[in-house]
């Protein structure tokens, strides 16, 4: 999720109980060409393994030797995108535009599974459009071409985030899939990731906006497979995750870049709260780090020791 899961809030999310926490969308190419913001978005730390980097691309090649690029820097699993379809990203022939040019995906696969092979997956949604029902075409591929795994948002890329994600869809073709499937969109409680999580055709979910001021979600989900009870975060545990969150963010971008993002997702977390709208409104204009605390243990009663 680009501008969302840094490495500050793959930490959080994985202090949860995440399994794997996919890095922000890299230009394959900008990693070819030495960009530097493109090779700051591989940071990691232990906290990190595995370490799963998300690269888009259009051409063959340079997402190979992108991949190398991130393997040699410490990555453990690449996957690439072919879903995505924001408007900066299909227009370079990635993400989503992939879906319209099946043989290009198809080159990029074959380019990733040559020897020396690279370990690999590949995110889709269901076509371009209604009228370009491409999954089955793409299951087949990476199955050919030796991916781990591939992960759908069943959704169109015309779609963008609009109506419902069309499971139903999905899950009437991934029992018999020969290879690992993983399944994601519109999984925003915990009765729906059960739901899907007992899909025999499944192999697991990828959660995306549903942790948006919400990473404990991850708990929530384990909590209820492991004995059937719910479990949500208490006050405490709430105010701890956010102030900590504030304090990684800091520590990755620096006080004045730190602060402009946590003003973001600190207007996430306190979705909900009586008198959110109004709080969201005045946490936008909050320029230092204590007066953000403030907010914070206002909302959540003072530091618990």
């Amino acid at each position: 999720m680009a501008g969302i899961s840094d490495r500050s809030f793959r930490h959080i999310c994985r202090s949860f109980g995440a399994d794997f926490a996919v890095s922000e969308m890299v230009s394959a190419k900008g990693l070819v060409y030495g960009d530097r913001k493109s090779r700051i978005l591989l940071a990691a730390d232990e906290s990190d393994k595995p370490h799963w980097v998300q690269l888009f691309g259009s051409e063959p090649e340079i997402v190979r030797e992108a991949a190398q690029i991130v393997l040699a820097a410490g990555a453990d699993l690449i996957d690439v995108n072919m879903g995505c379809p924001v408007k900066k990203v299909v227009k370079t022939g990635a993400g989503a535009a992939l879906l319209r040019k099946p043989e290009r995906a198809a080159e990029i696969m074959q380019a990733l599974d040559r020897a020396p092979a690279i370990p690999y997956t590949i995110k889709v949604r269901t076509g371009w459009d209604h009228d370009t029902f491409v999954l089955n075409d793409f299951i087949d591929m990476a199955a050919t071409f030796n991916a781990k795994a591939l992960t759908c948002h069943p959704r169109t890329a015309t779609m963008m985030f609009s109506g419902k994600a069309d499971w139903d869809k999905l899950l009437s073709i991934v029992e018999n899939a020969p290879l690992p499937i993983i399944g994601s969109g519109d999984i925003d409680d915990v009765d729906t990731a059960n739901q899907y999580l007992s899909h025999p055709g499944l192999s697991g979910i990828m959660l995306g906006r549903g942790t948006f001021g919400r990473p404990w979600f991850f708990r929530e989900i384990k909590e209820f497979l492991r004995d059937g009870k719910s479990w949500s975060p208490t006050p405490e545990l709430k105010q701890k995750t956010i102030l900590k969150h504030g304090e990684l963010l800091k520590e990755e971008y620096g006080e004045k870049i730190g602060l402009l993002l946590y003003r973001k997702h600190l207007s996430w977390y306190i979705k909900g709260i009586p008198g959110a709208a109004a709080c969201r409104r005045h946490i936008f204009t909050l320029t230092d780090y204590s007066a953000i605390r403030k907010i914070v243990n206002e909302l959540f009663g003072p530091p618990h020791l």
